[in-house]
């Protein structure tokens, strides 16, 4: 009999009655120390409701089994064997005994499609150690095929919908054709996709009450669940509600609610006829045999049942914080098997946490070659993840690549259920004129066409980002070294340290080498990269050291490149692996976003800045490549510091644009000169700067006034309920959001509007060619060549991309509109947003406004929020003063040289990120380059007619090996 299981979009014939066993679902529990152990609980909702028994839990390890067809019948000898000596053990047990240890032989004799991977990968291990005993040389023989993990890809979901995920699970597939051909097979690249929080899967009702088609649940119901076998409390449909329902009585029988249903006699009874069904069988159990059929109405006996449920409900949830119910499944192309694992992790714990699961829980177990990180709903191209992983197997110094992020493009505007937190004018503008998406699309090809081209042109990308990156995953598993500044000189002494390789070492270990004479001690402190990656998900009472460091983590991706970069690997962009990503739908989505972002870059940023000097001590990088590396955090400072800066500029750049627009009034001196014409143009003058400033104070009080933590535990009226009156809180802010940010966005349109005319008119208009090789010394001279050498340093990457990949320069072309009308927006909301936001670690976007981490930071986060809001302003206000104060004292030729000095700043700075960009471009594409050399392995090979019978191999002797016995 065959049954179709529909994964992804693609369809799949498999015989149903194997598949019982290769596909079980299991609860598998992240080790402190790493790796994964499977969870049994034997004694769940125990009649007696004894709190010792009713969430009993036992653990196992993970067994490994060779399915290769030659060890098939020596396998099940063994197990037959096995299977005699424990029933004649069992023969002394009484018959509840019994019954447990047969379940557990049962149900744990292997762990179905994990077991298989396990054993493939332990084997990789013991080839690289000399064979010893002739069943360790057969198990490196069964091994020559090479059926070990090469790639292991993450998925993240919180909430997304089914449709994502197939989309994400579509885009892997696409690269699977050219794995083949370079003698990679399916079952060598496996899928695990981490659902952050069990009850946070998305399960939306209409209102009818019938399920979302999108929903996850009802998909692995009349999929997985019928297909394979999966049935009562292995079900996730089971797991959901149960976890639900749990985390309900755990909130609603809280002690404080105890407390108040004592006093309310009524709302108590409510209450119990709501819950008889849970509360009285435990009512029944602790009264025994003294139950009476009146007793369900006392008061004290619902108490102390409610008592009881929570005490039960608490353990059940705790028991649950660190462990994951996970399905196993497959893709099948080609009749080759692609291993798929969903992990539904109980506790909602964050991206970070799921990255704690793949890393060290399933990387860990199956060690595999290469990681790949994605974001749900991110769907890349075809070959493109194929490109990330070639591009380091052809160049063992790359640890880790990012691709091209694009915008999906989507037919539905979802921006129209926005409009009324709008204003008139921002409803026009940003509705009927302007996409927000568009303006993300043509940012996100500037950035990748320059910034990441200038880093990659460095050997080091400031942020490899999670949406989309692939890695090493030896450069994880190696620790990093850091060396006293006293053992450089001795470097070829530190080669005889042992090197720590076990996964379990401590963060960091102290060894002091004498040797050789040396009386200098040298400290070597050594540090695991994942552990201090992972570090505050690792530990559940992990405490920040201070608000800076919380932020840190919200960019934790920038503080994980130095670390790798530290450890002599380089990370680099591949402009042709291209991954379309979703966009913020709204505004305020964005904005909520980019508050993460900025927040967590900058604190990130001062992190790195302050430690690399000492981390790349123990890199065995060159001179050459040190020096880049001190180059790029160079210039992502002088970023850093002009966007702390940004209002200042706004405004002096404001005042000057004004004060040139008045001017033609003339001076004191001049026949034409009108006193009253001045005093006008001075008010008003004033009036627009003041206006300037109003809307950034209003700006800066709206931020700060705003909390999202606050508005949470808002509670409803009798007039109106909670989420109304949310609604109208957050109407009220994101109007004034709105409407601020379009009159600053048209002020600072006008200004650069006005500005490039002046530009037009006195350099090209005013200013001959002649004048300019005779009168070099005139400041529009200088203007002309400053905008010459800008706009023809900076077009030359996008030049050549137009002749590479010209889709992305006419997408730049088409969206540069929309991109320009919001570029205001992202300089003066999102900056001032965020810097007043700095104590919300919330994630902002998908829903996620919630603080988990409010506890893990020092209670004084408001007072340093304030502190750093405060200065931040003031130093605007010292600068934009004195820069205004210098203009007005009319200084002969001080605007011009203000002008001048910021220019000719600005203008070395893009020369040279657009010429490193150009280099990366041509290393990237000429015939010589990494694009060649890539393209050269590539097509040394073409091994898709073996792979294929491996794969296909590999995929039989699955079916074989876990067919029930009685099917053979």
């Amino acid at each position: 009999m065959y049954i179709s299981t529909q994964i992804g979009r693609c369809l799949v014939e498999e015989p149903d009655l194997k598949n019982r066993m290769l596909y079980k679902t299991l609860e598998l529990e992240l080790q402190a120390q790493g790796g994964l152990k499977v969870v049994k609980n034997t004694f769940q909702n125990d009649p007696k409701y004894e709190l010792k028994n009713f969430d009993l839990r036992k653990r196992f390890d993970l067994r490994p089994k060779n399915i290769h067809s030659q060890n098939i019948q020596q396998n099940l000898q063994t197990q037959q064997l096995q299977t005699q000596e424990v029933s004649r053990n069992l023969r002394s047990l009484n018959f509840t005994q019994r019954l447990i240890r047969q379940e557990e032989i049962t149900d744990h004799n292997h762990n179905g499609l994990l077991s298989a991977l396990i054993y493939e990968a332990r084997q990789k291990q013991l080839q690289q150690q000399p064979p010893g005993s002739q069943d360790q040389k057969q198990c490196l023989l069964d091994n020559l095929d090479g059926n070990d993990m090469r790639l292991l890809v993450c998925i993240t979901m919180f909430r997304e919908p089914l449709t994502q995920l197939q989309k994400s699970i579509d885009g892997v597939v696409q690269s699977l054709d050219a794995f083949m051909k370079y003698g990679i097979a399916p079952h060598q690249i496996g899928v695990c996709v981490f659902f952050d929080g069990i009850e946070n899967i998305h399960n939306v009702m209409d209102e009818n009450g019938t399920a979302y088609h999108e929903n996850i649940i009802p998909y692995f119901k009349s999929n997985l669940d019928e297909q394979y076998g999966i049935k009562d409390k292995k079900t996730l449909d089971y797991q959901y509600w149960e976890y639900k329902k749990h985390k309900k009585f755990l909130n609603d029988y809280n002690p404080q609610n105890i407390i108040n249903l004592r006093k309310n006699k009524e709302l108590l009874l409510k209450k119990f006829k709501k819950y008889k069904d849970s509360l009285l069988p435990i009512m029944k159990a602790q009264k025994g045999y003294k139950w009476m059929p009146q007793d369900e109405w006392v008061e004290t006996n619902i108490i102390q049942a409610m008592i009881r449920q929570y005490q039960l409900s608490k353990q059940y949830i705790q028991d649950r914080d660190n462990t994951a119910w996970v399905y196993q499944g497959r893709h099948v192309y080609q009749e080759c098997t692609m291993p798929i694992f969903y992990v539904f992790k109980f506790k909602n714990g964050s991206k970070l946490s799921s990255h704690l699961w793949f890393f060290k829980g399933f990387c860990q177990e199956l060690k595999p070659e290469y990681c790949l990180l994605m974001d749900c709903g991110a769907v890349p191209a075809k070959d493109s993840i194929f490109r990330l992983i070639s591009s380091m197997e052809a160049d063992p110094k790359i640890g880790g690549v990012c691709g091209n992020m694009r915008i999906e493009e989507e037919i539905e505007n979802n921006e129209a259920q926005n409009d009324q937190q709008m204003d008139i004018l921002s409803k026009i503008l940003n509705t009927h004129f302007f996409s927000i998406k568009k303006c993300q699309q043509c940012e996100y090809d500037i950035g990748h066409t320059l910034d990441k081209n200038y880093e990659s042109a460095l050997n080091y990308i400031h942020v490899l980002p999670g949406a989309f990156s692939a890695y090493r995953y030896q450069a994880f598993s190696q620790h990093y070294k850091k060396y006293s500044r006293q053992a450089m000189y001795i470097q070829s002494q530190l080669n005889m340290l042992p090197r720590v390789t076990q996964d379990n070492q401590q963060d960091i270990n102290v060894n002091v080498d004498n040797s050789q004479g040396s009386h200098i001690p040298i400290q070597v402190e050594d540090y695991n990269i994942l552990n201090f990656y992972l570090r505050q998900v690792m530990e559940s009472d992990y405490q920040y050291s201070s608000i800076t460091e919380a932020n840190m983590f919200l960019a934790e991706d920038r503080v994980l490149c130095l670390l790798l970069f530290c450890q002599s690997f380089y990370l680099k962009y591949i402009p042709d692996a291209i991954v379309y990503v979703d966009a913020c739908q709204s505004l305020i989505d964005l904005l909520f976003q980019r508050r993460r972002w900025i927040n967590g870059s900058w604190f990130a940023l001062n992190y790195v800045q302050e430690t690399y000097h000492d981390k790349l001590e123990g890199s065995f990088h060159t001179w050459e490549a040190k020096q880049m590396l001190k180059f790029s955090i160079i210039t992502a400072n002088l970023n850093q510091l002009q966007q702390y800066f940004f209002q200042s500029f706004q405004i002096v750049w404001l005042f000057m644009v004004l004060q040139t627009a008045v001017d033609s009034n003339g001076t004191m001196e001049d026949k034409h000169y009108n006193p009253i014409q001045e005093s006008t143009d001075n008010i008003v003058v004033s009036a627009i700067i003041g206006l300037y400033i109003f809307l950034v104070l209003m700006l800066i009080y709206l931020s700060l006034t705003y909390d999202q933590q606050i508005l949470n535990n808002v509670n409803g009226t009798i007039a109106q309920s909670k989420k109304q009156v949310q609604d109208k809180i957050k109407n009220y802010y994101y109007s004034r959001y709105y409407f601020v940010s379009t009159i600053l966005g048209l002020m600072s349109l006008a200004t650069v509007g006005y500005t490039i005319y002046l530009l037009i008119q006195q350099i090209i208009l005013e200013l001959k060619f002649s004048e300019f090789l005779e009168v070099p010394n005139a400041p529009q001279s200088y203007y002309s060549l400053l905008i010459v050498l800008n706009f023809g340093i900076l077009g030359l990457p996008f030049l050549f991309t137009l002749v590479t990949q010209p889709s992305i320069i006419l997408s730049v072309i088409v969206n540069s509109i929309h991109y320009f009308y919001f570029q205001p927006t992202y300089t003066h909301l999102f900056i001032t947003y965020a810097f007043c936001r700095i104590d919300d670690l919330s994630w902002g976007t998908k829903g996620l406004t919630e603080d988990n981490s409010k506890n893990k930071v020092y209670t004084d986060k408001v007072y340093k929020k304030y502190l750093f809001v405060i200065k931040w302003i003031v130093l605007n206000c010292l600068l934009s003063g004195i820069l205004i104060l210098l203009l007005r004292m009319n200084i002969s030729m001080l605007p011009s040289f203000l002008i001048l000095f910021v220019s000719v700043i600005l203008t070395v700075i893009s020369i040279i990120k657009g010429f490193l960009a150009l280099i990366h471009l041509f290393q990237f594409y000429m015939p010589s380059g990494t694009k060649a050399r890539r393209d050269k392995l590539i097509k040394s090979v073409d091994k898709k007619k073996e792979t294929l019978e491996r794969g296909k191999s590999f995929n039989t002797n699955l079916q074989k090996f876990f067919m029930p016995q009685n099917s053979r």
